[in-house]
């Protein structure tokens, strides 16, 4: 059969007879390997991934620390191709931060769910009116009818801070120190949307509430704009007609 052949026939089959299965098997490699990228790409897509999700319900303002505190959050494990985007993997990225929006039960907690601060329709949603940590609230918010002279008006903005003055039976003295302006006239307060009013907005301790209230109805009030930065603290002594000529110092 060989010396039938032409000459040089039998090495050529025999090479292309070993091209042949050297294909064979190459793309038997290539098939086992994309095979196997295949699975481990199937099994990432539908691994678990931890993700942070709410356990009741969390008012829009609510702070990361009030989360953390209170249990608001726990940490679950759910199929990666089920993660919300900017899912929350990780607490510590909340660092800071307060609820820009109302937050459901068993919703998952993303990044864009939080931020600096919140923006409440109402005044009793505001951030500085419900204090955080110890003075988590101890806040009431109070409004006082003052007169451009006496309020420094239009100078005293909201955010500002006033030492409240209070005259009453012709005495004069010091109501409180270092009193915010939640909302001045025509203004919102901060980090809200609420209406505004044509008088001041003070936030004052639930203890002294009862004086600010009777010193509004029954005496003269002050304020005194204290500087945004340095402010010494006020004075505490009062003046009348017996002691005002008296020396201070």
């Amino acid at each position: 059969m060989e010396n039938l052949l032409p000459k040089g026939m039998l090495g050529t089959s025999r090479r292309t007879l070993i091209a042949g299965v050297a294909a064979l098997v190459l793309a038997t490699i290539l098939l086992i390997v994309y095979l196997n990228h295949y699975r481990n790409s199937v099994k990432s897509e539908n691994s678990n991934l931890p993700v942070l999700r709410s356990t009741a319900f969390i008012p829009a303002g609510t702070s990361t620390l009030d989360l953390a505190k209170k249990g608001l959050w726990e940490v679950t494990s759910i199929p990666k191709d089920q993660l919300k985007e900017g899912a929350v993997t990780d607490a510590a990225v909340l660092h800071g931060e307060v609820a820009l929006n109302d937050i459901f039960p068993g919703q998952q907690l993303t990044v864009t769910d939080f931020g600096v601060t919140a923006t409440s329709a109402a005044l009793s949603g505001s951030p500085d009116l419900i204090g955080e940590g110890r003075t988590e609230g101890t806040w009431r918010a109070m409004s006082m009818s003052v007169d451009e002279a006496h309020g420094l008006t239009p100078q005293t903005q909201t955010g500002d801070r006033v030492d409240v003055y209070v005259a009453l039976n012709g005495n004069v003295g010091l109501l409180m120190q270092n009193v915010l302006v939640l909302a001045a006239p025509n203004q919102s307060a901060s980090g809200t949307s609420a209406p505004v009013s044509g008088t001041y907005i003070l936030r004052v301790p639930t203890k002294l509430a009862t004086r600010f209230a009777f010193a509004n109805d029954n005496g003269q009030m002050w304020f005194a704009l204290r500087p945004q930065e340095k402010a010494k603290p006020a004075g505490t002594g009062f003046a009348n007609s017996g002691n005002f000529f008296l020396r201070t110092s």
